[in-house]
């Protein structure tokens, strides 16, 4: 088992800044820069943030995300308690709840730093696996797939949020957010096993006059958005093909026009959840054969 004595991290001073400092801190220096309130806050914007991954010039991006040094599991989805730390406690884990965070629905994050950080072009991959460990471990609700995936994602710091309540309060927010941390060994993440298959190209069996077709001909083709419509199984209401999984946010909320001529048609792929994802792109994106 390797020991790092050392990690890395890139640290943000607010949500609208896009270049950050790696810094590189002993386990004491993790565990206080991520489980130590930052005070009582109306609005999380205010907070800096931190992100798992070492980025090119520390500008952070996907394509310039060098390594990743830590696993962190995002839960929103309340159904997992924040007591499932203790499961993880085969390594060494820190945890915290989130700024909404509630009694009856647990946000939180559980951060496992790395034996060997992964490399930036591995993460699809390591996400993967990381995904089966959450099953594997705890086997009960869904980290959040949009944050595993990302490897530029950047997280708030700990803090907790204001009240109406006295300190002395039960319901006082400081009563109810929670840290916890085990040192042990550290995390080795397997994916070795894990191989992503490229994406097929795409052809199409129409004739042209001039013999020859465009991608973007073949993409504004019905019969050829038909196709991929019944190929994803997707839900044909009227001229709209509903019900696809998203690249961006794995929601079945991505939909397209069959035929893109008609008025106030998508002529390309978008999911509707606007506000928590905004995917738009194109057919190569969607897991299809054809």
């Amino acid at each position: 088992m390797t020991n790092r004595q050392t990690f890395k991290l890139t640290t943000f001073n607010h949500v609208k800044a896009n270049r950050g400092q790696t810094i590189e801190v002993d386990i004491n220096g993790l565990c206080k820069g991520i489980l130590t309130s930052l005070g009582t806050l109306d609005d999380k914007q205010q907070l800096p943030l931190w992100s798992p991954t070492v980025f090119k010039d520390g500008q952070r991006a996907k394509m310039n995300a060098i390594e990743v040094h830590h696993l962190v599991f995002d839960m929103d989805d309340g159904i997992a308690p924040i007591d499932c730390w203790r499961l993880f406690t085969d390594w060494t884990v820190l945890a915290h709840s989130s700024f909404s965070h509630k009694p009856h629905h647990h946000k939180y994050r559980i951060v496992l730093p790395l034996a060997k950080p992964i490399p930036g072009s591995d993460w699809d991959r390591a996400a993967i696996a990381a995904a089966t460990l959450w099953t594997d471990v705890v086997g009960r609700g869904e980290p959040d797939p949009k944050a595993l995936k990302d490897r530029a994602r950047v997280y708030f710091r700990y803090a907790i949020p204001s009240s109406t309540h006295p300190v002395n309060h039960p319901q006082h927010p400081s009563h109810i957010h929670q840290v916890h941390s085990h040192i042990g060994p550290l995390l080795e993440l397997d994916y070795s096993d894990i191989v992503i298959e490229p994406p097929r190209p795409m052809t199409t069996t129409r004739v042209y006059m001039n013999g020859k077709a465009s991608m973007d001909e073949v993409f504004m083709d019905a019969r050829f958005r038909q196709r991929v419509a019944n190929e994803l199984g997707a839900t044909i209401q009227g001229n709209e093909a509903r019900y696809i999984v998203c690249p961006g946010c794995a929601r079945k909320g991505v939909h397209f026009s069959i035929e893109p001529s008609l008025t106030n048609s998508y002529k390309w792929p978008t999911c509707n959840h606007q506000n928590s994802c905004g995917w738009w792109g194109s057919f190569t994106d969607l897991n299809i054969t054809a």
